[in-house]
């Protein structure tokens, strides 16, 4: 990658290599931090770096991190190792109280092709299952309601004969019916009719 230069503060000018490195999780970083002219350094000299271009915050070598002086035949560099998403960011270096233009690292997590294909499943079967509990959920009413309906009719018949009169008890006075029988006096309607004459006397 091209280098990219930096002016700074008195006769030093750093730059930083490389300027960006997209990784994914568990990989080793390393970022070097470079001097225009390192011969005005006698053997090696010590660099600063930070992740925040105050340098209010330095980087210290740890079980992580590993820092590397520079010399006249060696540049100074940052090792990361086994990096992961939080160890994303810029990296500044300083030299003589010059700093470097930054280096960007942004790490990624490592997807495999066949996790994001059952992910993509699962996304599948989800949408399918949502569509049908709607499709239940609007069916399983109307079909309560028809079966309802259905009941409703089958509940109410038409009366075969009209018993309007059934259940009435017949007042009685004095021990004897209020209402008398009277197919006794009926008259037979088969009979002959008497037609009686003025002349009969």
């Amino acid at each position: 990658m091209a280098l990219i230069y930096l002016s700074a503060g008195g006769n030093v000018h750093v730059f930083q290599k490389p300027r960006f490195i997209g990784v994914k999780t568990g990989r080793t970083v390393i970022i070097y931090c470079v001097p225009s002219n390192p011969n005005p350094f006698n053997g090696s000299f010590p660099v600063e770096w930070s992740k925040d271009p105050t340098f209010e915050k330095q980087l210290q070598d740890s079980h992580k991190i590993k820092i590397m002086k520079g010399s006249n035949v060696m540049n100074a560099s940052i090792t990361l190792k086994k990096v992961e998403t939080e160890d994303s960011g810029t990296y500044f270096c300083r030299l003589k109280g010059s700093n470097g233009p930054g280096t960007e690292l942004q790490v990624s997590r490592y997807s495999d092709p066949q996790s994001i294909l059952m992910r993509s499943r699962v996304k599948d079967v989800i949408i399918f299952i949502q569509g049908l509990l709607l499709i239940l959920c609007i069916v399983v009413p109307l079909v309560q309601y028809y079966r309802l309906e259905k009941k409703e009719d089958a509940i109410y018949e038409v009366p075969e004969d009209d018993h309007i009169y059934e259940g009435l008890q017949i007042e009685q006075c004095g021990g004897a019916d209020l209402y008398e029988d009277i197919t006794a006096y009926a008259r037979d309607t088969d009979a002959a009719w008497e037609v009686e004459s003025p002349d009969q006397e």
